[in-house]
């Protein structure tokens, strides 16, 4: 014990501040939503202001740590508060690289101002020491511990006492509740940013004085708070305190007994992601955190059209192919800016494309050198093979990435595959299954053939260009595929994908298989150019400038790997300066900030209408209808009934939904009606598997479902429209249309997802055109869905169900948005449905006229509990009813009975 105590003492201390900066973190994402990448950052800012005060200009070290603590710290939590609260609106991309690009700039303007390297930062705390159970510690390590315990302690106490706390609780749970009781829910917010930015700005100042003063080191304070959030399920304040102290210890611990030179000496610097990636793997999906159910609404970029894109990739590759004659000895920079995009394409798959944040390309480039080196040199096979072959043994570790990562809201995501690459490269980097310790590192060659002259400087360049637009085109036909309408349609709502009937699991970890592929690739193409690399080669951190920078680029597959690979590649080989890299890393993050404040730049709309009117793109809302082709038309689902018996839905120690059954039968529609907060929409939540149920069960066509998830649900014949319509914005409305029978289609086969035949496409056509058709949507055909009207949103919503193989649709409030004569429209479709289809609807609605024509039986929800059943007439002259919904006097006991009999009159 004795030889173990100094670990223990010195990794209480360090864990005291992870623990700090980790509650600060998970304050500001309880209250905001937003995660902050940048909070390592802020740590950073600190220090630096810090010592530019004490050492360069001999201010006492207590009114310099006053100036961080009470100014630094707030001002930079209200300017932060202001940053969130309008990123919070953009999708979650945005979020990630909207922080992210704070970190680097905060990063570049450090390593501008006083290089890269570190600096001895001074102990500004006592160091003496005094004796416990015979170790030494030191006043500092006291000092750090005790206020650490005090001040999340305090915090704690402040969030169950203190008025102000109990407020931020609010916060979290109904900003508009609290709103409604009169307290400024952005006030709040900002005053919780105020206390978790001095959180980490303090962390940053007790932190400094140990491992030195370096920007790139103190950024990255922020991965010890990620696990100690974790442990914390980023919510709970004093379990991630303890997170971080089990962290700082075990770490500690684990020097002593771990070689540094060994494969296992990486553990305690990856400790923390470690302990994520268990939390991850073993916790049930959504019971971490908030759920990010869907995405926030964003104008859809504008692109060339086809003709256009065509004829300028024909004029860019034949630059790119009279480059050696031009470039000179700037050759080799040209072929790592090839690899570059490739790499930049294989992360917009995930990025641009799915929606799903990945931050460890770079990590997956590192694999695919070393297995293309060891197929090469080692293995001795034929350089092309090789290469497909790396590509492919990257693919199981991505899939190992991602699976666990993937079952819960995207931030995991974000923060599992950052912590993949900073774990590989303490932990395997350095060893004997990757480059080793020789700071030569591993050889990577050219290829070689007797008969063409690919392994020069010129050969190799076109060897990489020609795979280079291999990658290219085949992106461009899985743009156009079922699997890209897939990602793209999960992109913009994977709540609708998912509820249409597509397993989201599955096309999820399809595309990360297909990026880690194709970065496995670029990172061998790469070694191949510089001929040995290390892992310098291939930082993790670099995976954080490749995200933000594929965001602010412009265009489609492959416009934007062009303009990232050669901005980061290229731009820096043609500058001799040192600091060109930093000036461009400021640009970058710049432009990160804007673009997620939804301030970046739009093409003209006069360069727009040129561009479209040269490429012969057809006016908006013109679409052409299939031809009458025969086609493998796919069985449509019979009808089917839906039945609940004795529902209950609870959230913690709040019951939604309490014992509730009743049944929808085909071949009619059943209203289902209540006042606000009544339980309808998590009823239907629970039909279709978004939300758990207690205890009941979920019967479609008699079967039970229960056990079903949402996508499984949807192939049995249950469909859906959102109270708020899920469409797919980036897709055009016909396109939405065709999803809501080609994501059934799809399923749950990875043989699906890529190709469904002919006659399939013809089978979706049809379907589509003629729920269009009977939706009135055909002038709207080509319009993206992004740029309709509410009330042309629900019809889209309601023509994607009809075009589905549902036997029973739940239909939430969709007349919302319709005028009196689109509303009585509306009612005349689903009339028609039901007559021509012998479908089941089971109706959400506010509309009382509109409800009482249509349904021909309506149950009535009270506060999650069925208060009343009976025809239209009946409701209409319920007491009870009346009650819920015009809040007049109680009705007698006799009308309350009969919500005791769900059966009701026959």
């Amino acid at each position: 014990m004795n030889t173990l105590l100094p670990f223990i003492v010195a990794g209480v201390t360090a864990g005291s501040v992870y623990g700090l900066a980790g509650v600060g973190l998970v304050l500001t994402y309880k209250t905001s939503g937003i995660f902050n990448f940048a909070h390592g950052a802020l740590a950073t800012v600190a220090a630096y202001v810090f010592y530019f005060l004490y050492v360069q200009h001999g201010v006492p070290w207590p009114a310099a740590g006053i100036a961080c603590l009470v100014v630094l710290g707030p001002g930079l939590g209200a300017g932060f508060e202001a940053f969130a609260r309008y990123v919070a609106r953009a999708p979650l991309v945005w979020q990630v690289v909207g922080t992210l690009g704070v970190l680097l700039i905060v990063e570049a303007v450090c390593d501008i101002l006083y290089g890269p390297d570190s600096r001895p930062f001074p102990h500004f705390l006592p160091t003496s020491t005094f004796r416990v159970l015979g170790a030494n510690v030191t006043r500092e390590s006291l000092i750090i511990v005790l206020v650490s315990v005090v001040l999340t302690g305090g915090l704690y106490a402040f969030f169950r006492i203190g008025r102000a706390g109990k407020a931020m609780r609010a916060v979290v749970d109904d900003p508009s509740l609290l709103a409604l009781a009169g307290t400024n829910p952005a006030a709040v917010r900002r005053f919780a940013w105020m206390i978790g930015t001095t959180f980490a700005v303090l962390s940053g100042l007790l932190l400094a004085p140990s491992i030195s003063l370096q920007a790139s080191t103190l950024t990255l304070l922020v991965v010890q708070a990620f696990g100690a959030a974790a442990i914390g399920r980023f919510t709970n304040l004093p379990m991630t305190w303890v997170g971080g102290l089990v962290i700082g210890v075990a770490s500690s611990i684990a020097t002593k007994y771990l070689s540094a030179n060994s494969f296992l000496g990486g553990i305690p610097a990856s400790l923390p992601f470690i302990v994520l990636f268990g939390i991850l793997v073993l916790s049930p999906g959504g019971r971490i955190g908030r759920l990010e159910t869907s995405l926030p609404r964003r104008a859809v970029p504008w692109h060339a059209p086809g003709r256009v894109q065509v004829v300028g990739g024909l004029a860019v590759l034949v630059v790119l192919a009279l480059l050696p004659e031009l470039a000179g000895f700037h050759l080799v920079l040209w072929t790592s800016g090839l690899c570059s995009v490739i790499l930049f394409m294989s992360l917009g798959l995930l990025v641009r494309l799915s929606g799903q944040v990945s931050l460890c390309q770079a990590g997956f480039a590192a694999v695919g050198a070393v297995a293309f080196s060891r197929l090469t040199v080692d293995a001795h096979l034929p350089w092309l093979l090789a290469l497909l072959l790396a590509g492919l043994i990257v693919v199981p570790i991505g899939a190992l990435v991602a699976i666990p990562a993937i079952r819960l809201p995207g931030i995991y995501l974000a923060l599992a595959t950052f912590g993949f690459g900073l774990l590989l490269e303490d932990m395997f980097y350095q060893t004997s299954l990757m480059f080793g310790s020789n700071i030569a590192g591993i050889e990577v060659p050219m290829p070689h053939l007797s008969w063409l002259d690919v392994d020069s400087d010129t050969g190799f360049y076109f060897v990489v260009l020609a795979i280079t637009t291999v990658i290219a085109l085949a992106l461009l036909l899985l743009d156009r595929s079922r699997l890209g309408r897939l990602l793209r349609g999960m992109a913009d709502s994977p709540t609708a994908l998912m509820t249409s009937g597509t397993s989201v699991f599955v096309t999820r970890t399809l595309v990360f298989c297909l990026s880690a592929y194709i970065a496995g690739i670029a990172g061998a193409l790469s070694g191949s150019v510089l001929t040995f690399v290390s892992g310098v080669n291939y930082d993790p951190i670099t995976s954080l400038t490749d995200v933000v920078l594929l965001m602010i680029c412009v265009g489609g597959v492959p416009w934007y790997a062009l303009l990232a690979g050669f901005s980061l590649t290229v731009i820096p080989g043609y500058i001799s300066s040192t600091s060109t890299s930093y000036y461009l890393q400021i640009i970058f993050g710049v432009a990160a900030i804007m673009a997620a404040l939804g301030l970046q730049a739009g093409v003209p709309e006069v360069v727009r209408r040129t561009v479209d009117r040269l490429g012969g793109r057809l006016k908006m809302g013109s679409a052409q209808a299939p031809a009458g082709a025969p086609g493998e038309e796919p069985a449509r689902v019979s009808p089917r009934g839906l039945e609940l018996r004795g529902l209950k839905v609870a959230f913690g120690g709040l019951v939604a939904v309490s014992d509730l059954s009743l049944s929808a039968p085909p071949e009619q529609i059943t209203g289902l009606i209540g006042p606000n907060g009544a339980g309808k929409t998590t009823t239907f939540n629970a039909c279709c598997g978004l939300n758990r149920t207690s205890q009941g069960g979920v019967l479609l066509g008699g079967s039970d479902v229960s056990r079903l998830g949402p996508a499984a649900r949807a192939r049995r014949g249950l469909g859906r429209s959102f109270q708020q319509p899920a469409l797919y914005d980036s897709l055009s409305v016909l396109e939405n249309v065709e999803l809501g029978r080609e994501a059934g289609l799809a399923g749950s086969s990875l043989s699906r997802h890529l190709y469904g035949g002919r006659g399939q496409r013809a089978a979706v056509s049809r379907a589509a055109w003629e729920a269009v058709e009977m939706c009135g949507l055909d002038d709207l055909a080509g319009d993206l869905a992004g740029a309709l009207s509410t009330g042309q949103r629900r019809l889209v919503e309601l023509a994607r169900c009809l075009a589905g193989d549902y036997g029973m649709l739940l239909l939430d409030e969709p007349s919302a948005g319709l005028d009196r004569a689109e509303t009585r429209q509306f009612g005349q479709i689903l009339r028609d449905v039901v007559a021509s289809r012998g479908i089941g609807i089971l109706l959400v609605e506010h509309d009382m006229a509109l409800v009482m024509e249509v349904c021909a039986d309506i149950f009535v929800l009270d506060f999650g509990t069925l208060i009343f059943r009976g025809t239209p007439d009946e409701v209409q002259q319920s007491e009870l009813v009346r009650a819920a919904y015009l809040g007049s006097e109680a009705p007698p006991s006799d009308t309350r009975r009969r919500a005791a009999d769900p059966a009701g009159p026959q």
